[in-house]
């Protein structure tokens, strides 16, 4: 279990890589103190993506690359990031994935009687089928890489970027910008967002929230990666 806080969003990416290239159960929450735009590595390979580079950094909002699939994401000091390294087991679906790091956000924010659910939410930044949303906004997006492990099994890497607070408005302009150079990908717009701000007490101490995120992702890697019951000889 490792909280950390980061200067930039690369720095991030790269200890959640880290952490699943090591091939070992692991759990990474994270913020980066500089904000960013992080894109998938495919992007680069587009048309036009070096001037969108250099566009971006001078509106402030410097390009990051992942190696996961999906849509541009803002990250910031605004944004807690939420990683799972865990093996799956053999015959899991990657739904599997999305339901243990979406089940995690669930039962940490039903401690503050913050109800959450999930599905896609349409022109929200990344949208996808497993959207974190609360009250059909969307708070927190996932995604997801796997590799085999031999046996049936794999081990993914599971991660979910949760908006504490709404990014400064100068980052929409720039994700209309990244997305339209993806091509196919509807302008996100801010309103359709919702951030932990907006859903839990001002009072409320941060570390209590990051406290149950980390019990209730660890729970669920504990499950996956505890003692199994013996099969039944034939």
């Amino acid at each position: 279990m490792i909280c950390a806080q980061f200067q930039t969003a690369a720095e991030g990416v790269a200890r959640e890589e880290t952490l699943f290239a090591a091939g070992r159960p692991a759990l990474l929450l994270w913020r980066a103190r500089e904000q960013a735009i992080v894109v998938p590595r495919a992007r680069s390979r587009r048309a036009g993506f070096v001037g969108l580079v250099q566009s971006a950094a001078r509106a402030g909002w410097p390009l990051t690359l992942r190696a996961s699939g999906g849509g541009a994401v803002p990250q910031g000091p605004g944004t807690i990031n939420l990683a799972i390294v865990a093996p799956m087991p053999e015959g899991a679906r990657i739904e599997d994935g999305y339901r243990l790091i979406c089940g995690a956000i669930s039962e940490a924010l039903m401690r503050f009687e913050v109800a959450t659910d999930t599905g896609a939410v349409d022109a929200a930044v990344c949208d996808g089928d497993w959207n974190v949303t609360a009250g059909g906004r969307k708070l927190a997006g996932t995604a997801q890489r796997w590799r085999p492990l031999g046996g049936g099994r794999s081990l993914a890497l599971i991660h979910a970027a949760i908006a504490a607070r709404h990014p400064p408005d100068t980052v929409w302009p720039v994700l209309e910008q990244v997305e339209a150079q993806a091509g196919g990908i509807t302008p996100p717009r801010p309103e359709v967002h919702v951030a932990l701000h907006d859903l839990l007490p001002a009072a409320m101490n941060p570390k209590a929230l990051q406290g149950a995120l980390m019990r209730a992702a660890e729970d669920r890697l504990h499950h996956l990666t505890g003692p199994q019951p013996r099969k039944a000889a034939a």
